[in-house]
């Protein structure tokens, strides 16, 4: 029997870690395996789940970029193979904000894995307040919608109807065929997803190149307060996503962007530095400008 895979796809900070942890809490009677590709060197969201309970032998990350890309698609085929070989019951992978899902099912069987494991159906989280503002200059975004099989309309209890309503009909526009669903916190009903899907999905020719990604940089530590770093993050127009902890005081928090602001909440221990990623282009000018303001070490 072939083991179903489940991609997770949707833009940087849309809520596709929160999601995976829902799908997790929703399966408590199968064995899940997680492959979790994050955009930056450091493992972020990998943290997240070892930390709330994925053995590491179910748990396989790919950093650095998106495993759809050439770059990257042999770390992608090297961590399947290596799942599959401890026999889950379901694959959940967990693609990185900047990725193109759109070519999934031809790597699998181009790497000779079309015996043991196979795509069930791809979920796009859409975030109801960013993703439409962004997608007049990623078509990466266009192209997650465009190839989901189901849409999360997230954020919505945070969103105005206006966004809410201008979300749904750009998604509408791209994939008349995926179902979607409002939530809060990546929420709805998992039975759907154990139908049997039909009329798959053509595949497009994947955008996933080494010339569309965004820029990067990592924050171990910051020199004054963290609410004061964060208030200059947030004048960073081009900002794309922020994710990770830092440490005041003997305090720790994990900071995180929600598309509506920034949020700040603590935590036990500092377990991953912070991942600032900004449009492409962008990363160096808003590095020096952080720098110069005296919350980062030259």
């Amino acid at each position: 029997m072939k083991t179903p895979i489940i991609v997770l796809a949707g833009f940087l900070g849309s809520g596709k870690t929160t999601l995976m942890q829902y799908l997790l809490s929703q399966f408590p009677e199968k064995k899940v395996a997680v492959l979790v590709n994050d955009f930056g060197e450091v493992p972020v969201d990998a943290a997240i789940l070892s930390g709330h309970g994925v053995p590491d032998n179910m748990l396989f990350e790919v950093n650095g970029g998106s495993i759809f890309c050439a770059c990257l698609k042999d770390n992608f085929i090297l961590g399947l193979k290596a799942l599959t070989e401890f026999n889950p019951d379901l694959i959940l992978v967990e693609a990185s904000g900047m990725a193109d899902p759109s070519g999934i099912s031809p790597m699998i069987r181009h790497a000779g894995l079309a015996d043991s494991c196979e795509l069930m159906c791809t979920l796009c989280v859409f975030d109801a307040i960013k993703s439409l503002k962004l997608a007049a200059n990623l078509t990466t975004i266009e192209r997650q919608a465009a190839n989901a099989h189901y849409v999360i309309l997230n954020k919505t209890d945070i969103a105005s109807q206006e966004e809410v309503d201008a979300a749904t009909s750009y998604i509408k526009s791209k994939n008349s065929r995926a179902t979607i669903f409002p939530t809060t916190h990546c929420q709805f009903d998992v039975e759907l997803l154990k139908q049997e899907m039909e009329n798959p999905f053509a595949m497009m020719p994947s955008l996933n190149t080494t010339e569309n990604r965004p820029d990067a940089f990592t924050v171990s530590e910051v020199n004054g307060p963290v609410d004061a770093f964060i208030e200059a993050l947030k004048k960073e127009e081009d900002l794309l996503r922020v994710k990770g902890c830092l440490t005041e005081n003997g305090r720790h928090y994990y900071i995180s962007d929600t598309g509506a602001d920034i949020e700040k909440r603590e935590e036990n221990k500092n377990f991953t530095p912070m991942v600032v990623i900004t449009m492409q282009g962008k990363g160096d000018g808003i590095h020096h400008r952080l720098r110069e303001a005296g919350f980062l070490q030259g």
